[in-house]
């Protein structure tokens, strides 16, 4: 959800983040309004559909009802979650407060920072636990918390799973939110048209929702003792001499890092920009590249 409210929030508010004596970090007052005026907007539009009767076509008021109470619902969890997301910085641990107000408290010992383009992450065991936003006051303070206690405690991490490539969690709200977005007309088809019709005019868009659920599955890279292997959105896996490959960096989609593989000049694969261990399997091939490069020199 972070990353996501993050998007909106630097396309929206054009907003620059300060640095001042507090330890909390939390979402900024002027991100919350946008769900609370998006709450209020739709739940009048609500309000009007349901008390003025003649502006819609009653066989279609079960439509309405669902779809704007999916909308409702979605601004009221997303204000909640704003709202109520906190992180509490101190010097040996920090609290971290969840929308449902669960307050977890986290020791330095064992969490990794990662700077990345949108801000911070951090992880426990490659496992990530949440993300702060470049966009967020104090959002430096967790980070140079981290560090210096580590620094301090001859503290170093080291990841526990260097070698894999998947998806980033947050790709899952695509295929949900597309199953969700496509279940509410496809209701309203079947009760207009019948089952038969509304069955042939959703498959392509419920084929589609299955590709993404599919693609978040299976889709891999895993790299080791100079072979990487992708495994493609059917499963298929195919393994590739690590030396023959190169790659490209530049913005693709929404990520300045994003990352396109080649093989002999063919392309094999594109990487998101903040897919993690992209930048070890990054590394791999540069050094791959250069014992090449040497070796081609020797002869």
């Amino acid at each position: 959800m972070n990353w996501l409210s993050g998007i909106l929030s630097s396309i929206l508010v054009r907003r620059k983040s300060s640095d001042n004596n507090s330890n909390t970090i939390v979402y900024p007052l002027s991100w919350i309004v946008f769900p609370i005026i998006g709450f209020v907007f739709f739940g009048i539009l609500f309000g009007v559909f349901i008390f003025i009767p003649d502006l819609i076509d009653q066989s279609d008021i079960v439509f309405v009802f669902i779809f704007f109470s999916g909308i409702i619902i979605a601004f009221i969890c997303l204000s909640i979650y704003m709202a109520r997301w906190k992180v509490q910085v101190f010097d040996s641990y920090c609290k971290y407060t969840t929308a449902l107000k669960k307050t977890r408290k986290i020791a330095y010992d064992h969490i990794e920072s990662r700077d990345v383009s949108s801000g911070y992450r951090f992880y426990i065991d490659n496992k990530r636990i949440f993300s702060i936003s470049y966009l967020q006051d104090n959002y430096r303070s967790l980070d140079k918390a981290i560090r210096t206690y580590q620094k301090n405690n001859n503290i170093k991490i080291v990841k526990s799973v260097t070698n894999v490539l998947k998806p980033i969690q947050g790709l899952w709200f695509l295929p949900i939110a597309s199953l969700v977005i496509i279940f509410i007309p496809t209701i309203s088809i079947y009760v207009d048209e019948g089952l038969s019709t509304g069955f042939f005019i959703s498959l392509t868009f419920h084929m589609i929702t299955i590709f993404l659920f599919i693609y978040m599955a299976n889709w891999k890279i895993v790299f080791k003792d100079g072979i990487l292997t992708k495994t493609t959105i059917f499963g298929i896996k195919k393994a590739y001499d690590m030396k023959h490959i190169t790659y490209t960096v530049s913005q693709r989609l929404m990520h300045p890092d994003d990352t396109r593989l080649y093989y002999k000049n063919k392309k094999i694969a594109f990487i998101m920009g903040n897919v993690n261990n992209r930048s070890e399997l990054l590394e791999s091939i540069d050094y791959f590249n250069r014992f090449n490069e040497t070796l081609k020199n020797e002869e």
